[in-house]
């Protein structure tokens, strides 16, 4: 049967679509919630799908070449975000494909340890001046290599019995009243069925959301980080030792370079890359003022708009600056840095006002190190994330655990990066798994029973929840 033509719509016939799989947890997205998400939910005892657009796992931590792994500890170097986080952290390093300060170095003021990471154009994700001794102090930060986490991530779910449907497209949410029975899936293979008793949304995007009934909040402000896209690239072969030279023996002329490069419209500012064997590298993250980071139009653009500027920079620095005389482009972002968007209207919405409360919920999940709110970090270098932010209002069947998870814009702007996204993935999966155990909705699951679950899995939780020490500001 043929489309039939309107004057602005076409019409698309009803069909059969065959159930391809049946599952307990389906989890849309293999981004770092997805990650967190599908292995709890594996190593749970659940029969799990992970559905991934790309041939590929790990979203922005490895397509999207957002390589950094940030703000694991507080200011005073204590560990807040571990459980599967750690684990990925530990199946990298191994293959010495990761880069971080020595455990007794979290929360170091030592001033050389201080200049390597200022040197390297690393700063902002490992170095906080501390307000109250007046200090720059070190976080607990990794660099990793995108390719090994890749096939680490493969390994880890091929372990765990995950499901994969990659080059997938988890199109749409089945459902029934308002319980999601499952996802539509668009592959080469055509269109099919999964139908699972949970749902969870890790897509970053939440892109089964507003189809599946659910409430949603897109409000945003430019200039805040979630208003951007970014379009990474590396640049390799560098001489290293001759760049640094020259912008040790000639600032001014170096600073007058990078401002001309800027005017141009060119990424003038470069992040040396400290993995092991990844000398000579560069990499640069050029931001993309945007408010509607999901409308097909606006990616287009700043796809097109992101790689003219990527050369115009690359050409620049061979003819402009010491030591990039015979570099090369490496890579480029497979997938855009989309940092913010729609977000969840659960029932429990985190606000501003959460990051300086100190509260402790009784569903708390995870903690977060508060590191990015200058005094109000001082005062209170921890929030608690409750279970409620993850669970939609008015559907049944459906979790979040990506950066559309139930928050207003200015908490999401400092907590939506990749180690909280598989913090929450791994408390959803988790969650998923007891509810299918259990033959309840997902926001029925007994809360201490999860919590529980998730001390057991290296998740580090407030004191009062099982034998782990409650954070300070919890």
């Amino acid at each position: 049967m043929n489309a039939v033509s309107t004057r602005k719509t076409v019409t698309e016939p009803a069909r059969e679509i065959e159930i391809s799989r049946e599952a307990d947890v389906v989890v849309v997205g293999g981004g770092p919630g997805g990650i967190g998400a599908a292995l709890a939910a594996a190593r749970s005892g659940a029969d799990t799908v992970l559905v991934e657009r790309y041939g590929y796992l790990g979203g922005m931590a490895t397509g999207g070449l957002v390589t950094i792994i940030p703000n694991l500890s507080t200011i005073d170097g204590e560990q807040q975000i571990a459980g599967i986080c750690q684990e990925v952290i530990d199946r990298v390093d191994a293959r010495g494909a990761a880069d971080f300060p020595k455990k007794e170095d979290w929360g170091s003021t030592d001033p050389k340890l201080v200049r390597h990471y200022v040197d390297a154009n690393l700063a902002f994700f490992y170095i906080r001046r501390d307000l109250n001794l007046g200090k720059d102090r070190v976080l607990y930060t990794v660099v990793v290599d995108p390719e090994i986490l890749k096939c680490e991530l493969n390994n880890m779910m091929e372990e765990a019995g995950v499901t994969l449907c990659l080059h997938s497209w988890g199109t749409r949410p089945i459902m029934d009243g308002n319980r999601v029975r499952g996802v539509f899936v668009e592959n080469k293979s055509g269109r099919q069925a999964i139908t699972a008793r949970v749902v969870i949304d890790c897509t970053g995007d939440g892109d089964l959301l507003r189809p599946a009934g659910a409430e949603c909040d897109d409000r945003m402000v430019p200039g805040l980080r979630i208003s951007f896209f970014a379009f990474p690239f590396w640049i390799g072969n560098v001489r290293m030792d001759r760049l640094e030279q020259f912008r040790a023996a000639e600032p001014d002329r170096y600073a007058g370079l990078m401002e001309e490069l800027g005017r141009l419209g060119g990424a003038n500012f470069y992040i040396k890359d400290l993995v092991p064997n990844h000398e000579g590298v560069a990499w640069f993250y050029p931001f993309h003022p945007s408010l509607r980071q999901a409308d097909i139009g606006e990616i287009n653009r700043v796809e097109l708009e992101g790689r003219k500027k990527m050369l115009l920079s690359y050409d620049f620095y061979r003819k402009h600056v010491p030591g990039f005389e015979q570099s090369y482009i490496s890579l480029s972002s497979m997938q855009l840095g989309i940092q913010g968007g729609q977000r969840v209207v659960g029932e429990y919405v985190c606000t501003e006002r959460d990051i300086s409360s100190d509260e402790v919920f009784e569903d708390t999940i995870a903690v977060f190190p508060n590191n990015d709110t200058g005094e109000i970090s001082a005062r209170h270098p921890s929030v608690c994330i409750p279970y409620r932010a993850l669970v939609p209002k008015g559907v049944e069947g459906l979790l979040v655990a990506c950066r559309a998870f139930s928050s207003e814009y200015p908490f999401n702007e400092h907590f939506n990066l990749i180690p909280h996204c598989i913090a929450m993935g791994q408390a959803a999966g988790t969650a998923a798994a007891l509810a299918v155990r259990e033959g309840t909705e997902p926001r029925g699951v007994d809360v201490v029973l999860l919590q529980k679950r998730l001390l057991a899995q290296g998740v580090i939780l407030p004191g009062g929840i099982g034998s782990l020490r409650r954070p300070d500001s919890c």
